[in-house]
């Protein structure tokens, strides 16, 4: 997509009537020069002779009053004309980059989750920040960009008019200049696409700067080389490419600047020596050069913003282009019950880098129930991860069916499955606010359970948000665990959730509210090393190398107080529990 048709889509009267503005004002500064000279020529006979055509205005003396009404007239409405042009333009710039960032938020949200883990977080965040504004940056450029576009073009017909012969050579040495202007502007340009590129690299090393926080802190070599061998070369790559680029640009802006005046210097010196040329038509020529200097100097000047904006665009539409819209249908769709949940041999692989295959796991062949605990364990690496992310439908199998009760998941169906689960993985979001629910209905229940989870008194729940997350991280957990139990979901998976729990909460989430879930009917899957709490599971899932090595074997159930199974709320059942 172009700039201008960004713009163009979203307002084109508005951009028109820009556009059309900016043109007239363009020809409006064209006008000034033929105002002038046609004083000028009547010579000074003229001013001092020629009573009508003077008259006296606040006490001044003001000679060819008609011209000088037309000349103020011209003026002002060059002065509004370009306001104009330059105030539409603005607003749209405004409405476009809400939109463009609209579209990014769309195209992010409706992308696969595989996708957006492949693309990373540092390249999104520096699209939205970093390009969007740059784009509309440099279309805003585009009424001032034909304003002077059109002086040009009218100061150049008004040599034409003047002398065939000069406008020729004008035109000949400002093509020559621009020529010449682009070579510097090439290699300019060059170097902003690799700062650009080190942008995202920079990114992503202030992002693991923030959240890498707690182990850099560990040790003072591992935060040395972190800050001289990612941040420090990031930054280092940033500036050195950007000052050589913008180095580059500054000499052939200044180039630029000078072309006309080498072109006047042409004329005066060279030109007049093989050209008949009278001494009006010379005065007037350099006049007119001299009053194209600023329009030619502003074109060429515009070209570097054009040209990082036109970086920016291509950066944004390659991250559109690797951001594919997921094959979901009917997406909001209205939950769908289920009670039994299959995996028929289904199989994942993550992409592969140049000629080495992508970890992969499967096929698979695993049933869950609702009113049943599953645990999933295994090593590092093992799948677990990949495993939970196919259950919670954030992944599609490559191959095999996933099915809940006899109905496949598909494109029509997986969004009304998903809106049945509720999942906090090992790297989970916390939002400051519970989403899609109704804030007032809830609030008892959400008031009931910060004070059963031991938050009454860290968080308070006003105007539909938590108050703070400034938590440890286990209380952070207990809040996602509280959204968790608004949404009141079929399928509950918990990726280590109880890893940043202190001993009590740990055996009251593993004895008390996973067993609350299952006597509510509901499926729970955990990920979880704790071997201690392997009895509180109906089954245990092993995992290795991709592979489901194990989990037939029924383990025997904790006792539950009888409290706790009839309670229908988890939170409450563990609560009441001696």
């Amino acid at each position: 997509m172009s700039i201008l048709s960004s713009f163009s889509q979203r307002a084109p009267n508005k951009v028109f009537i820009a556009m059309l503005l900016g043109t007239l004002a363009g020809m409006a500064y064209t006008m000034v020069i033929p105002l002038v000279m046609n004083v000028l020529d009547q010579g000074p006979a003229a001013f001092a002779t020629t009573e009508p055509e003077t008259i006296s205005l606040f006490g001044w003396q003001v000679s060819h009053y008609r011209f000088a009404l037309l000349f103020v007239a011209n003026c002002v409405f060059i002065l509004l004309a370009r306001t104009a042009s330059q105030v539409i333009l603005s607003r749209v710039a405004l409405d476009v980059t809400t939109d463009l960032r609209d579209r990014m938020y769309r195209r992010i949200s409706q992308a696969p989750i595989a996708e957006l883990e492949r693309v990373g977080l540092a390249r999104l965040v520096a699209s939205i920040t970093a390009d969007v504004p740059v784009i509309v940056a440099g279309a805003r450029l585009l009424p001032d960009l034909l304003t002077n576009a059109v002086t040009l073009a009218g100061v150049l017909g008004f040599l034409l008019f003047l002398s065939p012969s000069v406008f020729w050579f004008v035109l000949g040495c400002i093509a020559l200049g621009v020529l010449t202007y682009q070579l510097p502007m090439m290699i300019a340009r060059r170097y902003l696409i690799r700062a650009r590129g080190h942008l995202d690299h920079l990114h992503e090393g202030i992002r693991g700067l923030v959240h890498g926080a707690k182990e850099l802190k560990l040790s003072s070599d591992k935060r040395r080389d972190y800050a001289e061998n990612v941040l420090a070369l990031n930054e280092r790559l940033v500036r050195e490419t950007a000052k050589t680029g913008m180095s580059v640009m500054s000499v052939a802006q200044n180039y630029g600047n000078l072309i006309v005046l080498f072109v006047i210097g042409a004329i005066a010196f060279v030109f007049v020596n093989y050209h008949a040329i009278g001494t009006g038509v010379l005065a007037g020529v350099i006049m007119a050069l001299l009053y194209v200097t600023a329009p030619v100097a502003a074109l060429l000047n515009f070209v570097p913003q054009l040209s990082m904006a036109r970086v920016a665009q291509r950066k944004v539409d390659e991250l559109f282009g690797q951001l594919a819209h997921e094959d979901v249908a009917d997406d909001g769709a209205p939950r769908r019950e289920w009670q039994r949940l299959r995996l028929q041999q289904v199989a994942y692989r993550y992409p592969g880098r140049g000629e080495e295959s992508g970890f992969h796991i499967g096929p698979i062949d695993l049933e869950i129930a609702r009113g049943e605990i599953v645990f999933i364990v295994g090593g590092n690496g093992s799948g677990k991860s990949t495993l939970a992310k196919l259950l919670t439908l954030h992944y599609r199998a490559a191959s095999g069916r996933v099915l809940f009760d006899d109905v496949e998941v598909d494109a029509g169906t997986v969004s009304g499955f998903r809106s049945g689960i509720a999942a906090i993985y090992s790297d989970y979001y916390l939002f400051d606010r519970p989403l899609g629910i109704d804030e007032q209905a809830a609030r008892p229940e959400i008031e009931r359970y910060l004070q059963l989870l031991g938050l009454s008194g860290k968080v308070s729940f006003a105007d539909g948000r938590f108050s703070t997350l400034s938590l440890s991280d286990g209380q952070r957990r207990r809040l996602a665990l509280l959204v968790a139990f608004l949404e009141d979901a079929l399928l509950y998976v918990f990726d280590e959730w109880a890893a940043d729990q202190d001993p009590t909460f740990k055996a009251v989430f593993y004895g008390e509210i996973l067993p609350a879930l299952k006597a509510r009917g509901k499926a729970v899957v955990a990920i979880s090393h704790d071997d201690r709490y392997f009895a509180a599971a109906d089954r245990v899932v092993v995992m290795a190398d991709g592979m489901v090595s194990s989990g037939a074997g029924t383990q025997t159930m904790l006792s539950l107080p009888e409290a706790m199974v009839a309670s229908p709320d988890p939170v409450a059942a563990a609560t009441d529990a001696p």
